[in-house]
């Protein structure tokens, strides 16, 4: 402020000088000479102050601009604090999320690892199941298609049965079970239907006094066991056993009573019986 009153005070008197040297032009030329002189002395002086004042604006634009640059280096510095600081920040989370996706990489390994074995028991158990299936139909045709053979049947109502002279074969004429007509009460044999493995069983009956009771079973004619018994109370006797066959398809399975003998059965109580059945095919 000072150097702009002074500046101010310097064109105040320049101009001042001026007008007095206007006015006093018409005085002696010794005057003229001297204030002439004094006028080129002021107008060095404030040519001076113009320059200083001059060099002190400039002086203090470029304080100004230095402070400005000062302050905004400041923020600038301020800013790249934060910049590095935020950088800092990402490069560690990004750090953290590398290590998180790889092991979220080898999660979803052991994840493929694991659903591909899963994948190759699910297939064999796939094939099992296919496997098992496919035995359960085979067995269910085979029973269904399984022939069914079962009988039982009793002799007679006709009270005692004798042979005579010669072997009798026996008619079991009352067909209890007959699953299957393998058994005739016409002819006395069984006739098998099917190869394979059959079960035969027979209960006879007589009363005897002094005297055997005699009883055969036949496969195709030939003797496959005999029994007898021998008793003198009087009292119903029974002979009773049962056998195993194998037996191909026609083979024939009979009893007979052999020659001088007898056996005793009623209406009520079916003393005498044969039956058979089919184990298994072949």
């Amino acid at each position: 402020m000072r150097v702009v009153i002074t500046l101010l005070v310097l064109l105040f008197s320049m101009c001042g000088a001026q007008t007095q040297s206007t006015q006093t032009e018409v005085q002696t030329e010794s005057q003229s000479t001297g204030a002439a002189a004094a006028v080129v002395t002021t107008q060095l002086d404030v040519s001076a102050e113009l320059r200083e004042l001059r060099d002190t604006n400039e002086l203090y634009t470029v304080g100004a601009e230095n402070n400005a640059q000062k302050t905004e280096l400041a923020v600038m510095r301020e800013r790249l604090v934060a910049s590095e600081t935020k950088v800092d920040a990402l490069e560690r989370g990004n750090a953290a999320q590398h290590t998180d996706l790889t092991t979220m990489k080898t999660e979803v390994e052991n994840l493929k690892m694991e659903t591909a074995a899963q994948e190759t028991e699910l297939t064999a158990v796939k094939t099992r199941l296919t496997a098992t299936e496919t035995d359960v139909v085979n067995l269910e045709k085979k029973i269904t298609e399984q022939p069914k053979v079962a009988f039982s049947a009793g002799l007679t109502d006709s009270g005692f049965i004798e042979s005579g002279n010669t072997d009798l074969n026996l008619v079991f004429t009352k067909v209890i079970t007959n699953v299957g007509q393998a058994y005739s009460s016409t002819t006395c044999f069984f006739t098998a239907p099917v190869r394979g493995v059959y079960y035969f069983r027979f209960t006879v009956m007589d009363d005897i006094v002094s005297r055997y009771m005699h009883i055969k079973m036949l496969k195709n004619g030939e003797q496959i066991m005999e029994l007898y018994e021998y008793d003198t109370d009087g009292r119903p006797s029974y002979l009773s056993s049962g056998v195993t066959l194998q037996l191909e398809v026609g083979d024939v399975v009979n009893m007979r009573l052999p020659a001088g003998h007898r056996l005793y059965d009623d209406n009520a109580n079916n003393h005498n019986i044969f039956s058979g059945f089919l184990l298994f095919p072949l």
